[in-house]
């Protein structure tokens, strides 16, 4: 459970994240995920880094200007990697980086991945068949082939016959390269064997939301050099690890979308 977060690695994942303000709308650090969105599909954005919503988000005729004007690839990948024995960056080879490719080591991340549906135990017979029978409609083909074609269901594809045709891809509006587009990018990213998935532990929240958004906001905001941001989470982290609760006080810091 020892955080890794205060090594060569990270500072350099830190550094480039900066790095991206500047290339990005002035406000950006306090921007909201529906702003960032609104900034892309009304064509004020050139790049966004978002998950498969933006999209079906970039089809709909009633607030996109970039219809047919999108792309989609995989998440960037690095050319080095971190190695733990040493605790240095080192160049990716087939021993340091087995799944990279030409080279770059790609690591897509799952970010939220997964709606689940659940039943209470004790709710009364008849609510539990009508929540069964709702998950159910809502997961069976018919409806979740519809469903993952919208922008504002927040789902996107994850069933086999989703990747396997375009037809639904087509009707809801996509060309037939833009469908094929979206959908190898997110095929290949469900598909990589070095896939990193959310944090799934007791108090994520408060290891992601109370602790390193906060501490990355005021990295950003200049508040915090590389090496003091690498220190908070690590510190922060490891009290949460250990006591089960975040000691300090949450940082007056805006969250970031």
């Amino acid at each position: 459970m020892k955080p890794l977060v205060r090594n060569p690695a990270f500072a350099k994942a830190l550094d480039i994240y900066k790095k991206t303000m500047e290339y990005g709308p002035p406000n950006e650090a306090n921007l909201s995920l529906f702003e960032e969105r609104r900034l892309f599909t009304s064509c004020r954005c050139a790049l966004t880094l978002e998950s498969g919503d933006i999209g079906t988000l970039a089809i709909d005729p009633a607030t996109s200007k970039v219809i047919d004007k999108v792309g989609a690839v995989v998440t960037p990948g690095s050319t080095q990697v971190l190695d733990r024995k040493t605790g240095k960056l080192v160049t990716c080879d087939k021993f340091t980086c087995p799944y990279s490719i030409v080279g770059v080591n790609h690591a897509p991340f799952t970010a939220f991945l997964g709606w689940s549906g659940v039943v209470h135990a004790k709710a009364a017979p008849r609510v539990k068949d009508a929540a069964y029978s709702f998950l159910s409609y809502m997961s069976q083909p018919a409806q979740a082939n519809v469903d993952v074609t919208i922008g504002e269901t927040g789902l996107n594809p994850y069933r086999i016959s989703q990747f396997k045709t375009i037809d639904s891809w087509l009707k809801a509006g996509m060309s037939p390269d833009a469908a094929n587009n979206y959908l190898s990018a997110i095929g290949v990213s469900l598909n990589s064997p070095n896939m990193v998935l959310d944090l799934r532990i007791p108090h994520n929240q408060q290891y992601q939301l109370e602790v390193l958004d906060a501490v990355l906001a005021n990295f950003l905001a200049g508040k915090l050099t590389t090496e003091e941001t690498m220190q908070q989470v690590e510190q922060r982290w490891e009290q949460i690890t250990k006591w089960g609760v975040s000691l300090n006080a949450p940082l007056t810091a805006p969250a970031l979308g």
